[in-house]
């Protein structure tokens, strides 16, 4: 992947404790990275265990009726993981730790999505 793709959420992200990913149908990374604590960029095992999920997401919002999804977030003691839906069946995934503010989550999320969005029209 080019240091611009790798490197796509950094202005958004900053210096706080998170990650993002831009992910394809197929969890495939687009753009971003995932660094474990070893230092191992493992976005292609993330995407991986992610993949299909914005058509899981979107079926689940068909069947209870209630419109498109713009975001699911999941808080756990460890981290916090948003998701929100790019271009086509992309999706941007945000990895946060627990002990930041769930506001300041969303809000990169947000930024990182058109961030996502940006980019991968200008690829077009």
């Amino acid at each position: 992947m080019p240091d611009a793709a790798r490197n796509l959420f950094a202005a958004a992200i900053g210096e706080t404790e998170q990650t993002a990913l831009l992910l394809d149908a197929a969890g495939a990374p687009l753009a971003g990275s995932y660094i474990d604590a070893r230092g191992r960029d493992i976005a292609g095992e993330i995407g991986g265990a992610l993949s299909g999920v914005s058509g899981e997401v979107s079926r689940a919002m068909r069947h209870l009726s209630i419109g498109a999804w713009t975001a699911v977030v999941v808080e756990t003691d460890a981290a916090i993981i948003a998701l929100a839906p790019a271009t086509g069946d992309a999706v941007v995934l945000l990895a946060a730790s627990s002990t930041v503010p769930l506001g300041l989550v969303r809000r990169v999320l947000t930024r990182s999505v058109a961030l996502a969005i940006n980019w991968m029209e200008g690829r077009a």
